[in-house]
């Protein structure tokens, strides 16, 4: 691949996509900003405000697999510039103002956004070398990750000079600006989508490529740990790493969004470093599967540091929670390489929808387990929230065991990939 050719790749797909994929970051994790002033304007309770703001998930993870044949048959072009509309006009009923319309508006948004970030991974795979795939991941859900850092700070500053609603307005408005974009700029890659566009639709053949992919045993292997880490991430980072930092810690609305802002740009230099990282380790033939597991591991490990060690340790702490989950995301690379071409899309929505639908149980599950304990003055104790991360640790570490329970097949199926 010349020189020449990388610079069109990235500036006319990676970039879009990424942009894309940016919006969807910062409407997942916006709540953890706005979800205190939900909360007072409308008396929403932790398991409530968990519920509506885990329906971005629930909806992500229910449209994986439509959304996972769509982009195998259509592209990823279309595909997507079709779903933001959807999340657009979500937006626009959020804003409305009234708890029904934020229910069915955040339910929209996911189900618009729930291409992005399959998207991303599927343009990926079709437009770059295996080789480079773990690089080109981490750093398009790292500079995405920008999206996650505007939901922060940013959001934070504008809630002061603007009612929440007008920042919905806005962002609906943005969201159509993207489609037009990636509709009108956008090339699709013909010699990846031609084949599964060309052969007539069947939905039993199209689900039966779901089944094989779950049959796949580098997918068994690995999937479980990518996914309940993920989940992790996507409930902490999307609402309940700032409630903690302000229940627990003891922090202000501000310093809040400003340790945030932090935890943002911590995943996007984990993921930039760490895929640059894994891309020079491959070259040196040491295996991506060994660097996921180790990233995973401390991933791990830092969640159970913010439990034992002092609060005022605790920014640093969900700073590294996010540098270090680059490692749950490099399943998508390796699972993209495992089967073939023509099921890469499928592949990572299937991955998406389950870590997904974790991150939508544990986030409205979190806020279930903190709920029962009694809130002094809209304050949870720091017990409930430390008992409902122990809950979330367990379930991550089950996960790890079960991949060295799997050690076996996984060489196996990686010896057949011809990647030790």
């Amino acid at each position: 691949m010349t020189h020449r050719s990388n610079i069109y790749i990235i500036g006319f797909v990676s970039v879009p996509f990424m942009g894309a994929y940016l919006l969807s970051e910062l409407f997942r994790n916006i709540n953890s900003t706005i979800g205190p002033v939900l909360q007072q304007e409308f008396a929403l309770d932790a398991a409530t405000l968990g519920l509506m703001t885990s329906l971005f998930l629930f909806a992500v993870a229910g449209s994986q697999i439509f959304t996972g044949i769509l982009l195998d048959r259509l592209g990823a072009r279309r595909t997507v510039a079709m779903l933001l509309i959807i999340a657009a006009i979500g937006a626009m009923l959020f804003a409305a103002g009234n708890f029904t319309t934020l229910l069915v508006g955040r339910l929209l948004i996911g189900i618009g956004m729930s291409g992005c970030w399959t998207a991303a991974f599927k343009v990926n795979a079709d437009w770059w070398p295996k080789d480079r795939l773990a690089l080109a991941n981490g750093a398009i859900i790292g500079l995405a990750g920008l999206g996650s850092l505007a939901a922060n700070l940013p959001t934070r500053l504008l809630l002061d000079v603007m009612p929440w609603n007008d920042l919905f307005v806005w962002l609906a408005e943005l969201t159509v600006g993207m489609a037009v974009i990636l509709f009108a700029l956008v090339p699709e890659n013909r010699e990846k989508t031609s084949t599964a566009s060309a052969d007539k639709f069947n939905l039993f053949t199209e689900l039966q490529g779901f089944g094989l992919i779950m049959k796949n045993p580098v997918f068994i292997a690995i999937a479980p740990v990518s996914i309940m880490c993920q989940g992790a991430w996507l409930s902490y980072q999307g609402l309940w790493a700032g409630i903690w930092l302000r229940d627990v810690t003891g922090l202000a609305p501000t310093p809040v969004a400003t340790s945030l802002l932090f935890l943002a740009i911590c995943i996007v230099i984990g993921n930039l470093c760490l895929g640059l990282v894994a891309d020079i380790l491959i070259r040196l033939r040491v295996s991506l599967f060994r660097s996921m597991f180790l990233a995973c591991c401390l991933y791990i490990l830092a969640q159970i540091l913010i439990i034992f060690l002092p609060a005022s340790a605790a920014t640093g702490l969900w700073m590294l929670f996010g540098f270090f989950l680059a490692g749950p995301i490099f399943a998508y690379a390796l699972i993209s390489q495992a089967v073939p071409a023509t099921h890469s899309g499928r592949a990572v929505s299937l991955l998406n929808l389950f870590a997904t639908l974790a991150g939508f149980l544990m986030q409205y599950g979190v806020g279930a387990v903190v709920n029962q304990w009694v809130a002094i003055d809209g304050i949870y104790p720091a017990t409930a929230h430390i008992t409902a991360l122990v809950a979330v640790i367990c379930v991550q570490l089950a996960a790890l065991v079960w991949w060295l329970l799997r050690r076996g097949p996984l060489n196996q199926a990686v010896r057949d990939m011809g990647s030790a």
